[in-house]
């Protein structure tokens, strides 16, 4: 099997456990920056096996939604819905062709956008697929928490890990069979790649679990305390 068709399996596996930070915090803020989609067209970057894909159409109203992804095993959507998927590249946006001459209001890319081997074509390219008064949200994991995995591993200070940006390899936590490897930012390389391609950002959220889920699931408050979680940020086209 494809390493990123296992890892999507893999990682949509734990998405869907009861206890995945997905389930409990992550998605609830990527659809608050999201915001209402009824009646607008979707474009989900990496959007794994299209669950999230299918439920902004069936369950938010959003008249039409194309997900890409390089891997994944695609769901079905329900009859009467207008979803696509597409297996792509995202770091190649402008050369698939179900997107060319497509327009859309929201973008989005939920953890992915990281994996993309030339972050300016593919912002780029999303920025000429947009709607002027369209939204891009991007979640992505923190910067700390790869600084804090860096400097336990190599044995370097928190500021060192933190600004070594760029490629960084390390066994998936949803396979630790696959290594995987993708960029790693500092807040200001990840303003910078969207303010620098044509975007500004509007809003910027850091979600924590609620009171009672630090007390249902301490395991997981756990590891947000030593590695924050995501960083989600909402920009529009400049």
């Amino acid at each position: 099997m494809d390493p990123w068709q296992t890892l999507t399996t893999d990682y949509e596996d734990r998405r869907a456990r009861e206890d995945s930070l997905d389930r409990l915090m992550e998605w609830d803020a990527q659809r608050s920056l999201i915001g209402p989609v009824a009646g607008r067209s979707v474009l989900d970057v990496g959007c794994g096996n299209g669950g999230k894909a299918i439920e902004l159409a069936v369950e938010h109203g959003a008249a039409s939604v194309v997900g890409v992804d390089i891997g994944a095993e695609f769901r079905t959507p329900p009859a009467g819905v207008d979803v696509a998927f597409h297996t792509g590249d995202l770091s190649v946006l402008d050369e698939l062709e179900p997107l060319q001459d497509r327009r859309f209001d929201v973008v989005l890319f939920l953890q992915s956008l990281a994996y993309a081997t030339d972050r300016a074509r593919t912002l780029r390219a999303v920025r000429s697929m947009m709607a002027d008064d369209g939204v891009l949200v991007v979640s992505m994991a923190h910067p700390i928490r790869y600084a804090v995995e860096r400097s336990e591993r190599d044995g370097v200070g928190i500021g060192d890990a933190y600004h070594a940006v760029g490629p960084y390899s390390y066994p998936s936590l949803w396979n630790p069979e696959i290594t995987v490897t993708h960029t790693t930012d500092t807040f200001s390389t990840i303003h910078n790649s969207l303010t620098d391609n044509g975007f500004r950002v509007e809003h910027v959220l850091e979600p924590q679990l609620s009171d009672e889920n630090k007390q249902r699931y301490p395991h997981k408050q756990e590891w947000l305390s030593r590695y924050v979680g995501i960083i989600i940020l909402r920009a529009r086209p400049a």
